[in-house]
């Protein structure tokens, strides 16, 4: 089984309705922005108080996709 991660909505991120927790794909998210910008580093209080900021804009965009979300919270700089 393969997801296509630009392709998850906030709603499917919330309700569980993927083969993946809310925190693998944040983790996938994180990899991918840090990756952009060849930083190697992982902060792991970052990575869950993002999650939470990341909850509570999908809770409230759900038919937004998850890299919509994170684009429009700035968290993908």
């Amino acid at each position: 089984m393969t997801v296509d991660v630009v392709k998850i909505t906030c709603e499917q991120l919330l309700t569980a309705a993927l083969p993946l927790t809310s925190r693998d794909v944040i983790l996938w998210f994180s990899g991918y922005y840090h990756g952009k910008h060849d930083n190697t580093t992982v902060e792991p209080g970052a990575i869950e108080r993002d999650g939470d900021e990341l909850n509570q804009y999908c809770f409230e965009h759900g038919e937004t996709t998850v890299m919509d979300a994170v684009k429009n919270m700035g968290l993908g700089k």
